[in-house]
């Protein structure tokens, strides 16, 4: 399957997430639709030419400082909290470090339960719950459309 087909998929179950646990303001369902479309894409990030790592590569960072704004001032202009920018730098830190120097083999370790497990519990540490859980289910659409279930 192609970037496009599992970053649409990831984005439609995180859109029916975020309806499901009430959220209708149109700025929290394009986070949320984002994170998801983003998340499906995470698990080709092993595959150094792929789309996914591409964009990733960009995006990561930017919705890491944007959501650290949001998360530390609302829709108000303010400076952000140094705790919440010292959290967006290590999501930062993990991703870049773990695909600079571990550099899993395609399909290895990025197709399994454990991976989906870890990068949600990531996410919850490292933004909020809800976050968490749209991201760990576009991080497991990805693994559903492939059909590539593996425990580790």
């Amino acid at each position: 399957m192609m970037w496009r087909e599992h970053a649409l998929i990831g984005a439609v179950i995180a859109l029916a997430a975020a309806l499901l646990l009430g959220y209708r303001d149109i700025i929290s369902l394009f986070l949320f639709t984002s994170i998801g479309a983003l998340s499906a894409l995470v698990p080709d990030l092993d595959h150094h030419a792929s789309k996914g790592r591409q964009w990733l590569d960009r995006a990561v960072p930017i919705f890491a400082f944007a959501f650290s704004y949001l998360s530390a001032c609302g829709n108000n202009l303010c400076l952000p909290n140094i705790e919440v920018i010292k959290s967006a730098l290590a999501l930062i830190g993990i991703y870049f470090v773990f695909f600079t120097f571990f550099k899993p083999k395609h399909r290895g370790i990025t197709h399994s339960i454990l991976a989906v497990l870890i990068y949600t519990a990531l996410l919850w540490v490292v933004f909020n719950a809800p976050l968490a859980l749209v991201g760990g289910l576009g991080y497991l659409s990805h693994l559903a459309a492939d059909r590539e279930f593996k425990l580790f």
